[in-house]
């Protein structure tokens, strides 16, 4: 009777300890994936911004834009580039 009690118990913490693990892998691919999401969005909103520049010739907005992060967040909004929650 002991032994198969503390095979219980050893198999509950193991199943207990695989569980975790897997919340602890499934969060830090998570959020590496989010990363990488949030990476290849901005590039592209950047790049969509830039084009919309370039097309208008207005080469000294693009050249701000590039150097000031507030300047170039008002301009994605003014072009309709960036919802409210890109923007906070």
């Amino acid at each position: 009777y002991e032994f198969d009690r503390q095979l219980e118990l050893e198999r509950a913490d193991a199943i207990e300890e695989g569980l975790e693990q897997g919340i602890k892998q499934g969060l830090e691919q998570g959020l590496e994936q989010g990363l990488e999401q949030g990476l290849e969005q901005g590039i592209e909103l950047i790049n969509q911004l830039n084009q919309i520049l370039l097309s208008e010739g207005k080469y000294d907005e693009l050249q701000k834009a590039s150097k000031d992060k507030v300047y170039q967040k008002k301009l994605l909004a003014e072009y309709g580039l960036l919802n409210e929650k890109q923007g906070e």
